[in-house]
């Protein structure tokens, strides 16, 4: 049976407060989804995927550029150990710091 000829023709009713509610639509929201979309998808899989891979393309940019990061500090770690120049690595270390911390 293909998707497009699926009808979802039952209900499942909940009761919510209203703080709920907009937490509920802020999570759809997050996710690109419907409010229905999302309860369907934690009711029946346990999680929920977002619609668009905007999320997940970010999230990899970010993770390759901590991992890029992580390395250049190892090497600057290395460097300083071997060289004995501090005050460089140091002066690098405030650099990176100023970026995650502005």
């Amino acid at each position: 049976m293909n998707k497009k000829e699926i009808t979802r023709d039952q209900m499942i009713v909940i009761r919510v407060t209203a703080l709920e509610k907009k937490q509920i639509q802020k999570n759809a929201e997050k996710y690109g989804l419907s409010i229905s979309d999302l309860a369907r998808q934690f009711l029946l899989k346990g999680h929920a995927w977002a619609k668009s891979s905007n999320e997940i393309s970010e999230f990899v940019l970010n993770r390759k550029t901590l991992i890029g990061l992580a390395n250049n500090l190892n090497q600057l770690t290395r460097y300083a150990h071997q060289k004995k120049e501090l005050p460089v690595i140091m002066e690098l270390l405030q650099k990176i710091n100023k970026i995650f911390d502005p």
